[in-house]
């Protein structure tokens, strides 16, 4: 009797897996169970810490290391040839018997099932919150969300790029440049080539790229960045980083300088906070009113702002909107 109750309950979970994933491809919201050598690849391992034995919530199991195709994201069996050892495992789970320890690999908030995917499904099925692991912490160069999904590796593959052409995390390991969309860290790169091409000028000297990044980093990039945590600037831009407004603002800066008008990092993010009030809007908001008062009114650093941003703060603009670079 319960072995046909395991039976049942092996195709109950396949069904469900069935279902799920039909349900995913309507919505457009295909997500697989995360593949660790994927994982590894994009983000490049660089250690790993064996944690000991704990109880690991089965919700932040969501990874597998050699078989990310055997499991829905769920950890729903999906083949049907894994029927007998999923309902042996089903059954002697339901009499309570002694079960060994999984083993996981833990990178961020993921694991990453290495040896027990029948006894995480199976214990998933049955409503179980946690499962005893041997715990494999893993360290990558490249951070990695708890929402990872593929566009999230493709990011995290380029930052590590980024990161091994310019060790900045080796020179100025408090550094973390996040940005939120493909392809700016191209972008930051060349901002700091053309560092390492006016510093090597300046110092009549070959500059390495390793001194370049930190010289970039503690000249350029960190007093923009320290501007826009001041003045919770990010507040402004919800869904944008650092980085991205750290770009954002620079090309601002220069197109200010191309027009021959003040320019500098402040007059920058004036003019970005007044263009986002849009063509035809109301004067400028509180909220950016307020940035303003902060920069005129006795400010924790001194930040010359042109009178002409003063008087465009009952003015609004013409121009339309435009997106973070």
């Amino acid at each position: 009797m319960k072995q046909l109750r395991a039976r049942t309950d092996f195709e109950t979970a396949r069904l469900q897996a069935f279902l799920r994933d039909a349900g995913a491809m309507l919505r457009g919201d295909t997500r697989p169970l995360l593949s660790f050598d994927e994982v590894r690849r994009a983000a490049r391992l660089e250690g790993q810490t064996y944690r000991g034995l704990k109880d690991v919530p089965i919700a932040d199991i969501r990874g597998s290391v050699g078989r990310p195709n055997d499991f829905d994201a769920s950890f729903l069996p999906v083949r049907p040839q894994m029927r007998e050892r999923w309902a042996q495992l089903d059954a002697a789970m339901r009499r309570g018997e002694a079960v060994p320890p999984i083993e996981v690999y833990h990178l961020g908030d993921v694991y990453f099932v290495k040896d027990g995917h029948h006894r995480v499904s199976v214990a998933r099925h049955l409503g179980w919150k946690s499962i005893p692991a041997r715990v494999i912490e893993v360290r990558t160069r490249a951070p990695l969300a708890s929402d990872m999904d593929p566009a999230a590796l493709i990011q995290a593959r380029e930052y590590v790029d980024f990161l091994e052409r310019t060790h900045l995390d080796r020179v100025r390991p408090q550094a973390s440049i996040a940005v939120s969309r493909l392809g700016r860290y191209d972008r930051i790169l060349e901002d700091i080539l053309g560092h390492r091409y006016f510093l090597g000028l300046q110092q009549y000297r070959e500059v390495d790229m390793e001194e370049a990044s930190a010289s970039w980093y503690d000249n350029v990039y960190k007093p923009i960045a320290d501007l826009i945590r001041e003045y919770d600037i990010l507040a402004h831009f919800p869904g944008r980083t650092e980085a991205d407004l750290y770009l954002w603002i620079t090309a601002r800066w220069l197109e200010l300088s191309r027009a021959q008008k003040p320019a500098g990092p402040a007059e920058a993010i004036a003019d970005i906070l007044f263009e986002t009030e849009g063509a035809g809007a109301p004067p400028p908001s509180p909220q950016v009113l307020a940035v303003l008062q902060r920069w005129l009114g006795p400010p924790r650093r001194v930040i010359e702002l042109p009178a002409r941003l003063v008087r465009r703060a009952t003015t609004p603009r013409s121009q339309p909107t435009r997106d973070p670079a």
